[in-house]
């Protein structure tokens, strides 16, 4: 009340009646104010601060990472010359940063170093060239190799092909024609996570964060760790699991435009790697999430992308074998192993880099169980009625003949998931013959699976949740909605309903005049009703930084919502859902959708106990019932499907939190 009625005190920035205490401030701190240029350079203090006060080598001898950096530390404490507060370090890391914002070439980035030393005392330590300052700053462990690449992404021209000239796929050539000079046509860009996985040791404090946690022993998954998929690999290779040091890595890949929409089309493909074995509040912070391999565009690279990741594949091999690094926090050495343990992707990507088409009726990445069937009328894949397999064996719903299906009980067993060595053997098998689309749907073999550990992976891709979530409270609020062109209760999905279900009430009826008529289905809004929701849109409020403002994209006149994300609809369906519906709709109706949101509530939780997990798991079955007896067929396609399997992947994988696409496409 007090702040209420008199507000805040003038100047009372410091709130030292609250238990905080000044902060002095030295003369030249200010730059703002025009101070601080001379102030001495903390280069060094940046690298201590990374690497410690000094190198964690004891009586061994250090790896050649480790004397580059640890190199490159000392250079931090020289100075460019007498008369000068800029260490050689930071001149060079700051005339580098130059080179790279104007897109100087070496040539010029040479002449300007050339000018400078005619300007300093002749016993300046500036380095001479491009070279020596590429070299100075070796110890950082951010290398890059560039790979020339088949225009059509057909083949690397790496290893034993790195001499060819014409690709022996597709006869494209490798280089431009019309150069003087050999310019490649189109280069990947590798950047080796080894030595930055070596970097985050050489620190006391982060490598004490790299030992993997232990299991909870509380019931509760908050960490990747505690999920079945982790246990299960300790299991497997107990050498590996011995030492908490070594590293599970998670692969993500997706794509983007550079250039904006107005520029020409160009869609690049970045691949990132982050370590698993940092704790939960630190894992996947931006500066822990690798940048791995930049694809180029400007087309998708579809599934030979398998074929531009073998860089990283082989590093992943060596990684396996060990690499020799330093322990900042007992000052020794040791082997340190990685292991990729899944990767995360949107369902499109998941297709690409996992081998298995999401195309059609068999594209549900579960294997053999789970098929679709074609909509006549809307022609696209459909998932209706596919679910009371998972059911019990004694529940009300097998036996509903007409509440799905016309005239249809089912009786068959819920599908068997394919262990790792069988999926190995059948994507051997059947990838790339003729009957795909038919048995199965596999199009390449993943490079991946040249791991010797990737057969024995229980969870070797995720489904993207935040992808999962995006797309069906989308269909939903268009449905419900029945945004014309959004809507999955369409004409076409009236005539397959008519010809799958027996719903008559949901028939086109004939007018008169000879025109068709589609009687408003019951989990539609009224459009009396709509000014109503969209009003209270407008006036919805969020605490700051818990969602954007959705008001903005509110259309009255269009009686729609423009410009949602992803985190839109994600505090859409989790916590708008059973508010905006609830009074609007039927009861049963509004109470099934009330339940889908408390599942992907649940399903997202920071701890996800395993009882909850089983629970998710035993009635996902149930809830996607309740909702195939409200929707029409055409709303099931195969983002709705996946739902089946979300909590199975939670009680393998642990939290969600740890594998969704958020931290990588933020």
């Amino acid at each position: 009340m007090h702040l209420c009625k008199h507000g805040f005190r003038e100047g009372y920035e410091t709130w030292t009646e609250h238990g905080e205490t000044h902060i002095g401030h030295d003369e030249g701190d200010s730059i703002a104010n025009g101070e601080g240029f001379d102030e001495v350079d903390r280069m060094d203090q940046m690298l201590i601060d990374l690497a410690g006060d000094n190198p964690p080598i004891v009586d061994e001898q250090p790896t050649p990472f480790a004397t580059d950096f640890y190199r490159m530390v000392d250079s931090a404490s020289e100075l460019v010359h007498e008369k000068t507060t800029h260490s050689r370090l930071s001149a060079v890391a700051r005339l580098l940063a130059i080179k790279s914002r104007h897109n100087m070439s070496i040539a010029e980035y040479d002449d300007i170093i050339g000018i400078i030393h005619e300007l300093l005392p002749p016993d300046s330590n500036l380095p001479n060239d491009f070279y020596q300052s590429r070299k100075l700053l070796q110890g950082l462990g951010m290398p890059y190799v560039k790979i020339d690449v088949c225009y059509n992404n057909c083949m690397l021209f790496y290893k034993d092909d790195a001499s060819k000239e014409i690709c022996d796929v597709c006869g494209a050539n490798r280089y431009e024609e019309g150069r003087r000079t050999k310019v490649p046509r189109k280069v990947l860009r590798y950047l080796p996570i080894t030595e930055r996985l070596q970097r985050l040791y050489a620190y006391v404090d982060t490598a004490k964060l790299m030992r993997a946690p232990s299991p909870s022993t509380s019931g509760k998954m908050v960490h990747p760790c505690d999920g079945e998929a982790w246990q299960q690999f300790d299991e497997d290779f107990l050498e590996f699991a011995r030492d908490r040091r070594n590293v599970r890595l998670a692969v993500a890949t997706d794509g983007f435009t550079p250039f904006g929409r107005d520029a020409a089309p160009y869609s690049c493909w970045p691949v990132f790697v982050t370590p698993l074995n940092l704790p939960p509040g630190t894992l996947l912070r931006p500066e822990y999430i690798f940048l791995a391999l930049v694809v180029p565009g400007p087309k998708h690279p579809g599934k030979n992308l398998n074929i531009l990741m073998q860089p990283l594949v082989d590093e992943f091999k060596t990684l396996w074998e060990g690499v020799d690094t330093i322990d900042a926090s007992i000052k020794r050495s040791f082997k340190m192993k990685a292991a990729y343990l899944w990767s995360v992707h949107d369902f499109m990507a998941y297709g690409d880099f996992a081998g298995w088409s999401t195309h059609g009726r068999l594209s549900c990445p579960c294997g053999y169980g789970c098929l679709g069937f074609q909509l006549r009328n809307g022609h696209k894949a459909c998932w209706f009625d596919c679910h009371r397999r998972f059911l019990p064996m004694d529940h009300v719903f097998r036996k509903q003949a007409n509440a799905f299906r016309k005239n249809t009980r089912v009786l068959e067993e819920p599908p068997r998931r394919l262990t790792g060595e069988e999926l190995q053997a059948n994507v051997t098998r059947f990838a790339g013959d003729d009957t795909f689309g038919k048995l199965h749907n596999w199009t390449h073999v993943l490079c991946f699976r040249q791991l010797p550990y990737f057969s024995k992976l229980l969870l070797p891709h995720n489904i993207d949740v935040m992808h999962n979530e995006k797309n069906v409270s989308e269909a939903i609020w268009n449905t419900c909605f029945d945004i014309g062109s959004k809507t999955k209760d369409n004409v076409k999905a009236r005539l397959d309903l008519a010809m799958i279900c027996n719903r008559p009430s949901f028939h086109l009826v004939q007018k008169n005049n000879g025109k068709w008529d589609k009687p408003r289905a019951p989990f539609c809004i009224n459009k009396d009703d709509k000014p109503i929701i969209l009003q209270w849109f407008k006036e919805l409020k969020f605490p700051d930084a818990y969602a954007t403002n959705i008001r903005r994209g509110v259309d009255l006149q269009h009686k729609r919502i423009l410009g949602l994300k992803s985190h839109d609809y994600h505090i859409f369906i989790e916590r708008l859902l059973p508010v905006v519906f609830r009074g609007f709709l039927p009861d049963n109706v509004w109470r099934s959708l009330a339940e889908l949101s408390y599942f992907y509530r649940q399903l997202c939780a920071k701890e996800l106990s395993k009882d909850v997990a089983r629970s998710l798991e035993q009635n996902v079955a149930v809830l996607l019932c309740k909702l195939e007896k409200i929707f029409p067929p055409g709303f099931f396609n195969v983002m709705q499907h996946l739902i089946i399997h979300l909590p199975y992947e939670a009680r393998l994988g642990g939290p969600v939190l740890a594998r969704w696409s958020y931290p990588y496409e933020r």
